[in-house]
């Protein structure tokens, strides 16, 4: 007898985990272990806290390969259960929530087949955006919530709408101030939900996908966000059964918030500590192949900003971690995203310890680069971090080359992501170590607003952005100059990306003529479910979400 979707059990999610945890700790403990047999100086002080720094550092590198490995191995697994149709017509409400950011062409386009009431939680302060936030909701008949208080932030602003209205619907999807939904997606999203093997999901997170992509330097570093997606989203993190919830594009369990007493307020992320709290209930959090549509900062100035709002919100993951109860393993996953965050800060440290922890002198350099010219093959594989770097690169491309084939991402795609992420990377380095600092030192609360619209950045702009990160490569070189030469030659394939990074923002982000559209087997992968070419959903922002079909000549994936 064929067992209709519907009635299908959950996959076996504890045989996943026991394999992908398995797989982290032995990838982890390789590398741990090649480094300390084949590389560290035991008797050298540098080189004892150079393996420490590192030993951090390759808790994030086995995770991110094991998660390349476990999900490339699950892509055929089933998908989740969802019904043929949805029969009861559940009652579901879209939150808009926006504080001094509206974006017109979104909160205009907010239109679904399903039936839907449309509140805009608007905590504006400016009397502009306030007006813009009137006129569209007179428009299309939407319900503006003001508070006269703003406590709690964007939770504050979701606890007040449900103390008044949550008790009328069964589902409320959250959009922020740049979020896009196809008009189908709370349709097919309630598929889902209404699942019986689904009745213990919370959270229904949708793929979120970029749609300003008309500059250069959006339409460079939005490709890889298929990779994360096909990694995490489509594969992983429902095998997992992690804990999630990006706060907006998702469609949440009027029952289950009410059961916790509302969103969790006291943490710029809101979001995941509310998907902590549920967790802790033994509610669930599921990713639906079902995708939707947000802006991404413009320029490197707009990332910076984004940045530090991350980098605070990611702090606290450490205190709602400890507060709930959600095993070692969940507690491991989400605490992936502050640890990232410290790695990423432990680089300088490395940085430093392989200038200043060692000396060499101008003759050693220039012996060391001779030899290279005459044998280059040989004098690198004489010099055992070099050895080790070099085997470790190559066997951790196996995975990662195989990802990208099968996300139809091509290599010039990947090369220009790689160049400017790095760039931006290394620019904005210095503001993410402060913004740890400040939230460390005070508890900061204020939450930065991501701008929603820039324009390209000049050179001097950038350059002045980038003050930090040069002072910080000018520190460095001074160590290399007077200290240890031969650390020039060994540290090139960093030192010259943070050298560089200005000119390759300016060159990604700068004044640009128009860019034509690339045919979806570049950049965006494979065509799935509700994905749509960013060039049709800027025309239907443009349009006022009127369009409810596909332009001529733009294809829908599904």
């Amino acid at each position: 007898m064929t067992v209709p979707p519907e009635a299908r059990p959950p996959p076996d999610l504890p045989g996943v985990r026991a394999a992908f945890y398995a797989l982290v700790a032995g990838i982890f403990a390789a590398l741990d272990l090649g480094l300390a047999v084949f590389v560290t100086r035991w008797n050298s002080p540098a080189s004892v806290a150079l393996f420490g720094v590192l030993s951090v550092i390759f808790l994030g590198t086995a995770y991110g390969l094991a998660r390349q490995v476990v999900a490339f191995a699950l892509r055929n697994r089933p998908p989740l259960p969802r019904l043929a149709t949805c029969v009861a017509r559940p009652r579901v409400a879209i939150l808009y929530a926006t504080m001094n950011d509206v974006v017109p062409e979104c909160l205009g386009a907010i239109q679904q087949h399903y039936p839907v009431d449309v509140y805009v939680l608007d905590d504006s302060s400016d009397p502009n955006a306030r007006a813009v936030v009137d006129s569209i909701a007179r428009e299309h008949s939407f319900v503006v919530v003001r508070r006269s208080e703003r406590t709690g932030f964007k939770a504050g602003a979701i606890n007040a709408w449900f103390r008044r209205w949550g008790s009328k619907y069964d589902y409320f999807a959250l959009l922020d101030s740049d979020s896009y939904l196809p008009p189908d997606w709370v349709g097919e999203a309630l598929r889902y939900a209404e699942a019986p093997s689904n009745q213990r999901v919370a959270v229904f997170q949708g793929l979120i996908n970029i749609w300003n992509q008309d500059t250069r330097f959006v339409r460079t570093l939005a490709p890889m966000s298929r990779v994360g997606q096909f990694l995490w989203e489509e594969q992983l993190a429902n095998a997992l059964d992690a804990v999630f919830c990006y706060g907006h594009n998702v469609l949440i369990r009027v029952s289950a918030v009410a059961e916790i007493g509302g969103f969790v307020e006291g943490y710029v992320s809101e979001d995941f500590a509310t998907a902590a709290a549920l967790a802790e209930r033994d509610w669930h959090c599921r990713f639906v192949p079902l995708h939707t549509y947000e802006a991404t900062p413009e320029n490197v100035r707009g990332f910076i900003k984004r940045q530090n709002k991350w980098t605070r919100g990611a702090m606290e993951f450490f205190g709602f971690a400890r507060r709930y109860r959600l095993g070692t393993a969940r507690t491991f996953d989400l605490l992936q995203t502050p640890l990232g965050h410290i790695m990423s800060l432990l680089l300088p440290l490395g940085m430093f310890l392989t200038v200043y922890g060692y000396a060499s002198t101008p003759g050693g350099a220039s012996a060391f680069l001779t030899a290279f010219l005459g044998n280059p093959w040989g004098t690198f594989w004489s010099v055992p971090i070099l050895r080790y770097l070099l085997v470790v690169g190559a066997v951790s491309a196996i995975p990662s080359v195989l990802v990208l084939r099968h996300c139809r991402i091509s290599w010039g795609t990947y090369w220009d992501h790689r160049w400017l992420s790095a760039a931006v990377s290394m620019i904005a380095l210095p503001y993410e170590f402060r913004s740890m600092i400040a939230y460390v030192a005070t508890r900061l609360r204020s939450i930065p607003v991501t701008p929603k619209s820039e324009r390209p950045l000049r050179l001097g702009e950038v350059l002045y952005l980038s003050r930090y990160s040069l002072a910080l490569a000018g520190i460095l070189m001074a160590g290399i100059v007077l200290f240890n030469p031969l650390a020039g030659l060994f540290n090139a394939t960093w030192l010259v990306p943070m050298l560089l990074a200005p000119l390759v923002v300016w060159r990604f982000g700068g004044p640009v003529e128009p860019i034509r559209d690339p045919p979806l087997t570049e950049g965006w992968g494979e065509p799935s479910a509700h994905r749509m070419e960013p060039t049709y959903v800027r025309a239907t922002l443009s349009d006022g979400g009127r369009r409810r079909s596909p332009a001529p000549g733009s294809p829908v994936a599904g």
